[in-house]
């Protein structure tokens, strides 16, 4: 181990004993630290205010040309803490009101435009032109959204784009949002 992540590993455990409240911490055998946490009068629990909002869904499969307004169908869903996201709708439903940030990323061999929707009002969007060759696109919104309010991404309302949204084992076209406070 060198002298740089010894010193950051050292910096990490007085952290985490002293500011968290570490409960115990031991040395393993590659000479890493196994710490358990504990916040100081919170003793692992959350309350409404600590809760952590957070979803991530992607596309399982292509779609070729979609039509002009569809919403994206992120159907494959690996984290979706707080409950938000329904994977049969594709909307993330806001558990709470705050100020979140939602990311999209696509992956396209064609030309198209996505929207950002928030209670059906265009908040984002983005474009690409790759006609010959496979690219990414992606696009980041902050907002202040309230409890009930809808989130999605949709083909754009009146440009109908051409080619292949691709999914598989090289990229996926994402969805995800958090909140920030």
């Amino acid at each position: 181990m060198s002298l740089t992540s010894m010193f950051i590993s050292g910096i990490v455990v007085f952290y985490m004993v002293t500011f968290a409240g570490a409960t115990s911490s031991c040395r393993t055998a590659d000479g890493q630290y196994d710490v358990t946490v504990n916040y100081r009068g919170k003793n692992g629990q959350e309350t409404s205010k600590s809760t952590v909002i957070v979803f991530y869904a992607f596309m399982s499969k292509s779609i070729r040309s979609p039509a002009v307004g569809r919403r994206l169908v992120f159907d494959l869903i690996k984290t979706n803490q707080g409950g938000g996201y329904n994977r049969h709708t594709v909307v993330f439903t806001c558990p709470r009101n705050g100020t979140y940030v939602f990311v999209w990323v696509r992956l396209v061999s064609a030309y198209h435009s996505f929207e950002f929707m928030i209670n059906n009002s265009v908040y984002g969007s983005t474009y690409i032109y790759n006609k010959y060759t496979d690219g990414s696109d992606s696009g980041t919104v902050v907002a202040n959204v309230s409890k009930g309010d809808s989130v999605y991404v949709r083909m754009h309302s009146s440009y109908k784009g051409i080619g292949k949204l691709n999914s598989n084992e090289h990229g996926r076209p994402a969805f995800s949002g958090w909140l920030l406070n």
